[in-house]
């Protein structure tokens, strides 16, 4: 079998960069390797995923005076290394996100609606139960309808989307995983993870890469590349 060729974004305050590695590591079949986020070569991967964590500590600098706002994904969006992601974007490469990662491709406009703060206004730490539908994890169907129980970990997980914008994403079959029994976020529609219009860029707030059931997102990952 082809290995499967999957580049991991690492921006200034990642934290899962190493725990996204040592996932696509457990199967033989993927090449997992880092990029820097100061990395403007355009390399072709199968898969390219932006990992968890806090991307220039959660903060959005407008000078360099020391003043900031508190804005996850907003500093990272501006990043060299996007250039490549965007590109990866328009030749339709498979792209996920992943929390932060999910932040980061909202800001950048690859994904529709925004993150915002918790209902709570507190940061959440646990497993949530989630269940996958519309095109399901990278249209895997095996996966359709069926619920897992998922770590979450966001202070900024807050998924808002508009109604109608809302509605053309559920015709579009873009929602693909939602809390399932208790919204942890206060999200929007009880919206866990999206995608684009395409079915390439997936962004979900949950960690695949914690779940006792990452393997079957791993599959997912294959079924989808190895077809392309």
């Amino acid at each position: 079998m082809q290995e499967i060729k999957t580049g991991i974004i690492r921006f200034p305050g990642s934290n899962c960069d190493f725990d996204t590695l040592k996932y696509f590591q457990k199967d033989p079949v993927f090449g997992p390797e880092f990029i820097w986020y100061k990395d403007r070569v355009f390399k072709k991967y199968d898969l390219y995923v932006l990992p968890g964590g806090f991307a220039f500590g959660d903060r959005y600098y407008v000078e360099a005076t020391g003043e900031y706002e508190h804005n996850p994904g907003k500093m990272a969006k501006s990043a060299p290394v996007m250039e490549t992601i965007h590109r990866a974007a328009m030749l339709g490469l498979p792209i996920l996100g992943i929390c932060n990662g999910f932040q980061i491709l909202a800001h950048a406009g690859l994904l529709p609606g925004s993150l915002e703060k918790n209902a709570s206004g507190k940061f959440y730490c646990d497993f949530t139960n989630c269940r996958v539908e519309g095109r399901s994890f990278f249209g895997d169907r095996t996966l359709l309808g069926r619920s897992f129980n998922i770590p979450v970990a966001h202070g900024y997980g807050r998924y808002v989307v508009d109604d109608k914008k809302y509605q053309e994403m559920e015709k579009n079959s873009q929602v693909f995983l939602k809390y399932l029994g208790f919204n942890p976020n206060g999200s929007s529609h009880d919206i866990a993870g999206v995608c684009n219009k395409e079915g390439n860029i997936f962004g979900m707030m949950p960690h695949p890469e914690r779940s006792p059931d990452g393997q079957l997102f791993l599959e997912a990952f294959k079924k989808y590349i190895l077809q392309l």
